[in-house]
């Protein structure tokens, strides 16, 4: 199960790849993310967003609020970005920016491919795998919007 989306924005790849890569923004755009945090590593120090560094981001829907932990896997400067939900140990959902130049724009595409079911999705079966990914669609043309607003901004 994947779903991916893609919107031109009248800004330069790297004021792009500056939103895409700076996951404490993300509550500013996502209709289900509300911001969160970097991991520290084994000697304090918290992640950037480099590959193996770990966010943990904080997520809202309705009254129920819950804790994700994401582990960047990907980073191509100025062309991808791409995380892991669970880590790569969970393995559960793989998020994704690629970036492509058109002149002074940037296409923008985020995708989402589940990879695994989450113990929630084993749980309480079918239904909650379609509202997991009826939420990313949602959440990712908000995110995409978002960063489109911020970019031209």
């Amino acid at each position: 199960m994947s779903h991916s989306e893609s919107i031109e924005i009248d800004a330069s790849t790297n004021t792009v790849w500056s939103l895409i890569t700076d996951m404490e923004r993300y509550g500013e755009w996502s209709s289900e993310n509300t911001g969160g945090y970097w991991r520290k590593n084994e000697e304090g120090v918290p992640g950037t967003g480099e590959v193996g560094d770990e966010f943990v981001g904080i997520n809202r829907r309705g009254e129920d609020e819950w804790k994700a932990l994401v582990e960047i896997i990907e980073r191509k400067e100025g062309q991808s970005f791409a995380f892991v939900t669970g880590g790569s140990a969970m393995n559960l959902v793989h998020w994704r920016y690629d970036l492509e130049a058109n002149g002074e724009s940037t296409t923008l595409t985020e995708s989402w491919a589940l990879m695994n079911l989450s113990p929630l999705m084993i749980e309480n079966g079918e239904n909650e795998v379609q509202s997991r990914a009826a939420n990313a669609r949602e959440s990712i043309t908000a995110t995409l919007q978002g960063m489109k607003a911020a970019a031209e901004g």
